[in-house]
């Protein structure tokens, strides 16, 4: 897209934005949220799409109303197979048969005599349709002026205003770093366990190739004794930019020291626990409060008393009211706005320190599984995340793994161990794992500290196998030695079949499959324990009711006895979760 710009766009070239995707990357869903594709494709085999796309194909076939969509499409092929341009020819009778519209011609070019001799042609006149297809696109109202045309018929009235409990005031520079206050910003997370500083003795990619998410392996020294199904908790930081960002915004010297003194009166259970009473605005805005939070309405209604246009303080108290609980989340909320987003559409608010301090949650510790123990401390693995958020606002860096993976070996975090004694591998014993993604990796651990006079079956879930397998050689390693006894494996996008001949896209189909009966035979017979590690609404919940369905289909009991059952295991802890949101 770069080149494209860069070549044809002269003066005009910030009129395009687009983004360059591959098709493993995609969902088929996603077509449904474009209005404008560019397609590039070539054909394969007999008229076959390519392997790259064959799996976002096959999802294709779902879409029966593409109406909404304008496409350009240029076919790769060769004479010398038989089905010249198949695979194109038959998504462009696909998309014109959903009543997608074609805004440029399609064409088809020949690698027997040279694929330049169409290509270059049909690119270089792509430039001017494209231009003007876009310019034919409804261009959607800026956030401000939406926020300017609110009709406010009554602003709403404030009972009180905004009670601060800080009195805050500035004392000179003031030179300190991280730790300062750490069992403070830690309470109450640690009360039963004390932080430890931790180094970080290694990192490691387990994924290599951008079409995935990008997954790493950190290893870290610890102080505390861990066990396989440990977690622990992490201080992450606000990113040094978008700190540095606010403190100009707030028009603030970062290292300034300051003082908070408790107003008289205020009942010190009103007083936040993380707040540090002596610190620098630098130092508090990165460690102690949240600021990509979404405001809550004391914020707002905070803020609106700290502008100094009548209008700007009408619409934030406006947000904050009841009968604006539509907007807020319409306008707001559902465009995942935070803190120097706000302020930057409201640019005569210029709220005080003490204010932000009071109303901005605090950063909270994020808390990670153990995948393995080692001599020097343990490992854990998590994925790079970037929030998606509105289409109008730009995605969102992920505030502990893009920091995480900012830092380098022999830097310093501060940890403390998280009881989760509900997650602990059942030893001596038979074992049922189950995990999707990064939810493999406590399983690692479990594996280890197996012998082979254990039953452990392994259920894992990855997108692609040769992409973003994480730990396959170890899990061969363990398969090999005999501490691990059955593996099965599912891939959402590729189509991998077993020995057996069934290929399956999640673990809850693996469930639902030919293994399902002997699964189900270990958790009855066997009395197996049943381990779920992954995400809580699509994981987690689609395991429960896949084996409530084994259940139902191999033992002759009801749904509802059923669902008794694992209830009772899960009481009892044979039915153990490590889940997330």
């Amino acid at each position: 897209s770069s080149g494209i710009n860069a070549e044809y766009g002269g003066e005009q070239r910030e009129q395009l934005i687009c983004d360059l995707q591959v098709a493993e990357a995609l969902e088929a869903s996603d077509l449904m949220k474009e209005k404008m594709v560019v397609f590039v494709v070539s054909s394969t085999g007999e008229g076959d799409p390519p392997d790259n796309f064959e799996s976002y194909w096959r999802n294709m076939q779902s879409l029966e109303d593409l109406s909404h969509l304008s496409f350009a499409l240029l076919g790769l092929g060769d004479t010398n197979y038989t089905e010249y341009g198949g695979f194109p020819n038959t998504l462009h009778t696909f998309l014109t048969e959903r009543a997608a519209k074609p805004f440029y011609e399609y064409q088809l070019a020949n690698d027997a005599v040279g694929l330049e001799l169409v290509v270059e042609p049909w690119i270089a006149g792509l430039w001017e349709p494209l231009l003007r297809q876009i310019s034919s696109l409804p261009r959607e109202e800026s956030l401000s002026a939406k926020l300017a045309a609110l009709s406010i018929t009554t602003v709403p009235t404030v009972a009180a205003p905004i009670k601060q409990i800080y009195n805050l005031e500035w004392e000179g520079e003031w030179e300190h770093s991280f730790p300062h206050g750490v069992d403070k910003l830690l309470r109450p997370f640690s009360d039963s366990s004390p932080f430890y500083p931790s180094t970080i003795l290694t990192m490691s990619a387990l994924t290599s190739d951008d079409r995935v998410k990008q997954t790493y392996e950190l290893g870290i020294s610890v102080d505390a004794s861990y066990g396989p199904g440990d977690s622990f908790g992490l201080l992450c930081e606000n990113s040094d930019t978008e700190v540095t960002a606010l403190l100009s915004r707030l028009s603030l010297a970062p290292h300034e020291h300051y003082r908070l003194t408790v107003v008289e009166g205020v009942k010190p259970r009103l007083l936040p626990k993380h707040i540090l009473l002596e610190c620098t605005p630098w130092y508090a805005l990165k460690y102690t409060v949240d600021i990509h939070s979404l405001p809550k309405k004391a914020l707002l209604k905070y803020l609106a008393e700290c502008c100094e246009e009548q209008k700007e303080g009408d619409v934030l108290q406006y947000l904050a009211s009841k009968e604006g609980s539509s907007d807020l989340n319409e306008l707001i909320y559902s465009r995942g706005l935070s803190l120097l987003e706000l302020l930057t559409i409201f640019p005569s608010c210029h709220p005080g320190l003490g204010g932000l301090l009071q109303f901005l949650p605090r950063l909270n510790p994020r808390y990670y599984s153990v995948s393995r123990i080692t001599q020097q401390g343990l490992k854990f693995v998590f994925n790079l995340i970037t929030n998606t958020r509105h289409p109008a606002t730009p995605p969102l860096p992920g505030v502990c793994s893009s920091w995480l993976n900012s830092l380098l070996p022999g830097a310093t975090l501060y940890t403390y161990r998280r009881k989760n004694d509900s997650f602990i591998p059942h030893l001596p014993g038979r074992m049922i794992l189950i995990g999707a993604g990064t939810g493999v990796s406590p399983f690692l651990g479990f594996l280890d500290a197996a012998s082979t006079s254990d039953h452990v079956t392994l259920i894992t879930g990855n997108r692609y196998r040769a992409l973003d397998s994480l730990y396959e050689r170890e899990f061969r390693e363990h398969l090999s030695s005999g501490k691990l006894s059955v593996w099965h494996r599912a891939f959402s996008r590729d189509e991998v079949r077993e020995e057996g001949g069934e290929s399956w896209r999640y673990v809850q189909d693996v469930i639902r499959g030919s293994p399902g009966p002997e699964l189900v035979k270990e958790i009855t017979e066997n009395v197996a324990s049943v381990f779920v590690c992954g995400d809580a609404k699509g994981l987690a919940a689609g395991v429960w009711e896949a084996l409530i369905e084994g259940l139902e289909l191999h033992t002759g009991r009801s749904r509802e006895e059923s669902e008794w059952y694992l209830k009772e295991m899960r009481t009892v802890k044979r039915y153990c979760e490590n889940i997330w949101s």
